[in-house]
């Protein structure tokens, strides 16, 4: 187990100084940042290189464009050669013979069943139906870098789980056990065509086949995907009684970008849009989004989680929030588990805005 971490900006030794960031929260957010820019950019450049992806969104600048994707904040423009931040889209064919074009149609996914209740960051909240069960749909790509991704297998995606929407659809409806299908990764941005398709092609199938079974439909996501997208993703889940859950890295957008490789500009923004504009319209059921924070020891502390939340109040202090104890995993794996003061002071911070708040895998306390 790592013993301590050392801040190349201003000296600082600390445990919760991440070895692959080599920089402490204070000098990320206070100091010159065209001095540490750099530095940041180079840490994601190396990781990614991990994984033949590119250190930053192409932009296909000087070259000839042959495709543009517009499905989240990274806009990427990708030239003959190119492949685009997520990892799921190029112009050539790869080795297989494949082309990695995540469509309406055809997307990269692994499912499996999940019995309710699920181990899901709301199910402390949601009305789900026990002894039945939830398909756990796993996107692959993602649209931010996170250095202490939970679920870095969205980076190794193959043909093999390449699927045809309606394929999937017609399995989905043939077991009536399933009663919610939950999109996340990766993040579904990256895919929002397709789970939107999915989505709706179950629904109209159930309908056709038997219009008494209930099927909700909920994303999990970094909240980067384009608006209008956001927003069919909205009215599928409100309609089906399901939630959209917004994975809210931090608050200052410095951080994010060091912890995550992205902006979170577009995240705060859709945030704020589905909020104003959809959470409490079905009343006192299932509320229809959430937010979650990882509470990364050394970098999401007390004071990230306090703006946050003051954030979300600002638009409605009933939206539920999570606060997630943090395990080392990724390129973090030398940080140490979420220790139960700074969980506390987290949440303490969280209420002081929040009506409904919550702290999730509490289990891991007992390990820090």
């Amino acid at each position: 187990m790592k013993i301590i971490g050392i801040c190349k900006f201003c000296g600082k030794t600390d445990k919760h100084i991440s070895d692959v960031l080599n920089i402490c929260r204070d000098c990320i957010l206070r100091r010159d940042w065209e001095i540490v820019k750099p530095h940041i950019l180079n840490v994601h450049k190396q990781v990614r290189a991990l994984v033949d992806l590119p250190p930053e969104p192409p932009k296909a600048e000087n070259k000839e464009i042959k495709l543009k994707c517009n499905f989240c904040i990274n806009e990427c423009a990708l030239s003959e050669n190119d492949l685009s931040y997520c990892g799921l889209r190029n112009i050539k064919k790869n080795q297989s013979g494949e082309l990695p074009l995540p469509s309406k149609r055809k997307g990269y996914i692994h499912g499996y069943l999940d019995p309710i209740p699920t181990n899901c960051c709301n199910a402390w909240f949601c009305s789900g139906e026990y002894n039945t069960y939830s398909y756990a749909a796993f996107l692959y790509g993602c649209t931010f870098s996170c250095l202490f991704c939970q679920n870095s297998s969205h980076k190794q995606f193959q043909k093999r789980y390449l699927f045809d929407s309606e394929t999937l659809a017609n399995q989905i409806v043939k077991n009536e056990k399933i009663t919610c299908i939950c999109y996340f990764g990766g993040t579904p941005e990256s895919q929002l065509p397709f789970s939107i398709n999915l989505a709706e092609q179950i629904l109209e199938k159930i309908e056709k086949k038997d219009n008494k079974r209930k099927f909700r439909v909920c994303w999990e996501w970094n909240g980067s995907g384009r608006q209008d997208l956001v927003e069919k993703c909205m009215r599928i889940a409100i309609k089906t009684g399901g939630n959209i859950k917004f994975d809210l890295k931090s608050f200052n957008e410095k951080l994010n970008l060091a912890l995550c490789g992205i902006s979170n500009s577009r995240t705060l923004e859709n945030f704020k849009f589905l909020a104003e504009n959809f959470f409490g319209t079905r009343g006192k059921e299932m509320p229809e989004m959430s937010g979650c924070t990882l509470m990364v020891p050394g970098y999401v502390n007390h004071e990230e989680v306090e703006l946050i939340a003051n954030y979300i109040s600002d638009i409605n202090p009933e939206i539920p929030y999570s606060l997630l104890v943090f395990h080392g995993d990724y390129q973090m794996k030398d940080l140490p588990i979420t220790s139960r003061k700074q969980a506390n002071k987290c949440l303490d911070a969280a209420k002081e805005y929040l009506v409904n708040c919550n702290l999730g895998n509490k289990f891991l306390l007992g390990f820090s």
